[in-house]
């Protein structure tokens, strides 16, 4: 085995696995915003500009920020310019003061966040990627700009004052001497079948921290999705199984984040949905099938791996719900592999996820979102159970070719170019 492909695969599912608290996308505003916040004095900040991605935009407009009951990435810009500094990324809203809060709200009610609708030529540029993040500070005596791209955490350029003050380009992984795409479903499912536990079983940690969400989003939040799932269940309406219980736990844990929660999600691919997405249904299938903590923690590496290897194709962010098309993949994956399923059940289950919900469509970030991630965890749950039990969807038919590789293939072609025109639509329709 190679230990320097190992050592890749480890350092990505580091990267992609973290804890966030709120959504990645106005989280990723602020955290520019408290970047180019240290590089002048935060009490004379006098106008904030921002532009962003389509897609930032789109994930970030509706989505409530935590601990304030609101949203905006206006909002979140300016929390993130008045808040202390922070190291870790995605924990930028973890500590906002009452005062912080006020302060950043009026501002915003002040008119100086520069209103992003009014950049539409500017967020809808095609030559911006996917993620791509520009604050702008102002005081009377400088001027700050924090640039974020490709990854929610990528701080790629500061400039002061016209001065470019640090540089860091974002590396492509089509460009680096390691790609994951490079690797097939065989190739990864035994480098995780032989790798060292001690050097994976960093990811056991997601489950608690995952399972606390859920247990927290129980209370009611966002549309108390969870929380009615489960009166249903007690009320005889769903069944009442390892299944159902799986959809309630998703459900209530993307309540919590979706809905301004306090409490940390661990992510997948640098989202806190997908990261749900993954942890639970994994959890309860190793609850349920009594699995012990090694094959769990295989389990979930490989889907943080498979998730990852979906979105090199289909992009971090685009018209098809990542819940769907990548979270799903990653969880059925672990699933089939976990149960002993060998190559084969491993493809099939991912290609009945693929020839069920690819339709799905991400209309951006909100409190609704839950109920896409529920029923991407259920299905991911019965179409491993399915492939198991040697129903799969027919090769070579539709979106499905003749293996999940080409498969994975064609749903990248679809969210480049088939939702391309879609995406726009969507965005279209969400700005009104």
């Amino acid at each position: 085995m190679d230990k320097s492909i190992e050592n890749e695969l480890i350092n990505i599912v580091g990267e992609d696995s973290t804890k966030a608290i709120g959504c990645t996308e106005p989280v990723a505003v602020a955290y520019a915003a408290n970047i180019a916040s240290d590089y002048l004095n935060k009490d004379e900040i006098s106008k904030i500009n921002l532009k962003v991605s389509k897609n930032i935009y789109k994930n970030g407009k509706a989505v409530k920020i935590p601990n304030t009951g609101d949203h905006g990435l206006d909002l979140a810009a300016s929390l993130g310019a008045f808040t202390k500094k922070t190291d870790k990324a995605f924990l930028v809203f973890s500590n906002l003061t009452d005062d912080e809060i006020k302060k950043a709200r009026n501002f915003v009610s002040n008119n100086l966040v520069v209103n992003i609708r009014d950049l539409s030529n500017e967020y809808l540029d095609e030559n911006l990627p996917d993620i791509y993040i520009e604050v702008t500070l102002k005081t009377a005596d400088d001027e700050v700009t924090a640039i974020i791209s490709h990854s929610h955490s990528h701080i790629s350029k500061v400039i002061k004052n016209g001065k470019v003050i640090m540089d860091n380009p974002f590396v492509d992984a089509e460009k680096s001497t390691f790609s994951i795409k490079n690797m097939s479903f065989k190739d990864i499912a035994n480098i995780v079948r032989e790798i060292d536990i001690k050097e994976i079983d960093f990811v056991l940690e997601g489950v608690d921290v995952n399972l606390d969400a859920a247990d927290e989003g129980l209370k009611g939040y966002g549309m108390g999705l969870g929380k009615k799932l489960n009166e249903l269940k007690e009320n005889n309406i769903l069944p009442d199984n390892f299944i159902t219980d799986t959809r309630i736990l998703t459900a209530a844990a993307a309540d919590m984040r979706m809905g301004g929660g306090p409490l940390p999600i661990m992510t997948s691919g640098g989202s806190g949905n997908q990261g749900v997405g993954i942890t639970l249904p994994i959890y309860m299938i190793a609850k349920e099938e009594n699995l012990d903590d090694d094959t769990l923690a295989r389990g979930l590496f490989f889907a943080h791996i498979i998730n990852r290897y979906v979105k090199e194709y289909a992009g971090k962010l685009s018209g098809l719900c990542g819940c769907a098309i990548g979270a799903a993949i990653g969880s059925c994956a672990a699933i089939a592999f976990m149960l002993g399923g060998g190559e084969e059940e491993i493809a099939g289950a991912c290609t009945n996820i693929f020839a069920n919900i690819t339709g799905m469509i991400c209309d951006g970030a909100k409190e609704s979102c839950s109920m896409k991630l529920s029923t991407s965890a259920e299905e991911s749950i019965i179409a491993a159970y399915l492939a198991l039990n040697g129903v799969v969807s027919q090769a070579n038919v539709g979106i499905v070719g003749k293996n999940i590789e080409e498969t994975i293939a064609n749903i990248g072609k679809l969210s480049h170019q088939g939702f391309k025109t879609a995406d726009e639509v969507i965005l279209e329709i969400i700005d009104k």
